[in-house]
């Protein structure tokens, strides 16, 4: 791991939807054509511009540069961190950790887990089990993790919206 870079977070606004989008293709394409045989870019366009509205969206920097993006949704049973995009070149400075690490204190003293998806074939599967998150689904196009080993719930979450589209009939 490089050394820790420092970072600050930011309101997203629906201006960063291009942010988001530019993170998604150069973070996720290639998993979500190997998981899903294809890559909805209309679909992936109006994602972004929805979610970087969200009023649980920040967008990570270092000084003045966009780094990345999270989102986290909160509920009274479940955190849910929805999404973690880093530019490659953002990847492995701690920032991923940091924030990890700062959901991880807030379920501990919330007693709620903290829940992600992550696409089967995404090697950041080892980052999640690293930091100590178990797997408490496994289907074959993702693996569901949570902090708590009994966390077993089915909540809905939104990483299948990165499948293609269906062929309109």
């Amino acid at each position: 791991m490089k050394p820790f870079i420092p970072f600050t977070l930011r309101p997203s606004t629906v201006e960063d939807a291009p942010l988001f989008y530019r993170l998604i293709d150069r973070t996720m394409r290639g998993f979500i054509v190997e998981t899903w045989g294809g890559w909805d870019d209309e679909r992936i366009r109006r994602e972004s511009r929805v979610d970087s509205a969200s009023p649980n969206a920040q967008v990570i920097q270092i000084g003045t540069m966009a780094a990345g993006v999270w989102l986290v949704e909160r509920s009274p049973s479940y955190i849910q961190l929805e999404q973690i995009y880093l530019f490659p070149e953002y990847q492995k400075l701690g920032i991923g950790t940091a924030l990890l690490r700062q959901l991880m204190a807030e379920s501990d003293r919330t007693d709620i887990p903290v829940r992600l998806r992550v696409i089967a074939v995404n090697p950041a599967k080892q980052f999640y089990d690293g930091l100590g998150f178990v797997v408490t689904e496994a289907k074959p196009e993702f693996f569901g993790w949570s902090t708590k080993a009994n966390d077993n719930s089915t909540a809905h979450h939104r990483l299948s919206t990165l499948a293609p589209s269906p062929p309109a009939a």
